[in-house]
């Protein structure tokens, strides 16, 4: 379903858009009357409405109904910052599979500094509207000592190595997965990562994984675990 991004969104019965944000569902999506379309604030409220008038410069939608939904998910995402393309890739792959907050590491392999926010929310934005996700994640640029492992029960490394493989996974706890840059991680923040409690490293069968696949892997492992253990409570 189309969905379109408004960071103020609240409940009421029309909504009449103008300038930038009519423009384009008017000449680049080509909304047509009576067509739906969703409504998203990245804070978990969806709305759903259809066209109700066009002209050159105004759309006007008419309310259908809305749901306020809660994050399930606990998951947390601390990246190693690779090259431009997989950052960007790994942005969208991140709203996709519902992080709650992406820690942003300038690593000592990453290539490339920190994008200016207003490019990563224009990334972020874009992927929520093509998924329909109800979340932003939110961003944080901070180095590797600074990120509070203190407040995760379970976390999980994305390690090109064999290392410690004890896995935890309680069903409500707060997870964080790190993931490298494409040249990995240096020994000195290998060491840094050794020394973390509820480390559990993440070693998988195959080649070295692009950073966007490792996300997509990891983040697949741990909602399949989560699925596994509400499958599981309804024995």
């Amino acid at each position: 379903m189309r969905a379109f991004y408004l960071k103020n969104l609240t409940p009421q019965e029309s909504y009449a858009l103008k300038g930038d944000e009519a423009h384009h569902l008017i000449n680049v999506v080509r909304l047509q009357l009576a067509e739906p379309l969703l409504l998203l604030n990245g804070q978990g409220l969806l709305v759903w409405t259809t066209v109700d008038f066009i002209s050159r410069k105004e759309l006007v939608l008419k309310y259908s109904r809305h749901e306020q939904r809660d994050q399930k998910a606990p998951l947390d995402l601390a990246l190693g910052i690779p090259k431009k393309d997989a950052l960007e890739l790994s942005l969208k792959e991140a709203v996709e599979l519902g992080f709650g907050t992406i820690f942003l590491v300038r690593g000592d392999f990453s290539q490339i500094k920190i994008p200016e926010s207003d490019r990563i929310e224009a990334i972020l934005i874009s992927a929520l509207e093509q998924s329909n996700s109800p979340f932003l994640p939110h961003i944080i640029s901070i180095d590797w000592e600074e990120i509070p492992f203190q407040n995760y029960s379970e976390i999980y490394w994305m390690n090109s190595k064999p290392g410690p493989e004890k896995i935890l996974s309680e069903k409500n706890s707060k997870k964080l997965l790190i993931v490298g840059p494409e040249g990995g991680f240096s020994p000195k923040e290998v060491e840094f990562f050794q020394k973390i409690e509820n480390l559990c490293s993440i070693h998988l069968p195959t080649p070295i994984l692009r950073t966007p696949t490792a996300i997509a892997a990891g983040a697949g492992f741990l909602l399949g675990r989560l699925l596994n253990q509400d499958n599981y409570d309804k024995l």
